[in-house]
């Protein structure tokens, strides 16, 4: 599944909003098989939001509290392990459709990475013991690899890891 950053620009305004939206049909591609197969009735598909800042000191913090999370399509999971930093969505079905729009507005400058996951053991609501793993990947997003050589040349991201994440700062 694809999610997108809009706009897709390396530095954004305080107040200013990124929008991650996703709008897949519920007949995906098996990527074992190549079959499509409809998954639509998903009770548990969705992703894990985690919000990073890269801080001087080459360290990296949650941070969530630097901004307003407005969520449009979907509903929080409020089972989260490290609320400083990650917030779970769980994606709405309409019209053979999932769906999920949040809008992500800072409230302070600074340089930050906001990632995806993958979701595991997602089951449909009449058959919960089939379970599927769904890729959940940016595209159509220039993601500003760039940013990372910069702020911590010392991390490698591998080619699954570059799917996940999205650099960007905040100016004044």
């Amino acid at each position: 599944m694809g999610i997108v950053a809009q706009p897709d620009k390396d530095s954004i305004h305080i107040s200013d909003t990124i929008w991650l939206s996703v709008a897949n049909s519920t007949t995906l591609q098996d990527i074992s098989s190549g079959t499509s197969i409809n998954f639509g009735g998903a009770k548990n598909l969705g992703t894990l939001i985690t919000l990073l800042q890269f801080n001087n000191d080459n360290l990296i913090d949650g941070a969530i509290n630097k901004f307003q999370l407005l969520l449009i399509e979907g509903s929080n999971y409020p089972n989260v392990t490290d609320p400083a930093s990650r917030r779970e969505y769980i994606f709405t079905e309409q019209r053979d459709t999932y769906r999920f729009k949040l809008g992500i507005i800072p409230a302070d400058t600074g340089r930050f990475v906001l990632t995806v996951s993958d979701a595991a053991n997602v089951y449909r609501d009449n058959d919960k013991c089939t379970k599927a793993g769904f890729e959940i990947d940016y595209q159509n997003t220039n993601q500003h690899f760039y940013f990372l050589n910069i702020w911590r040349p010392d991390l490698v991201l591998d080619d699954l890891g570059k799917k996940k994440v999205y650099y960007f700062k905040v100016v004044p």
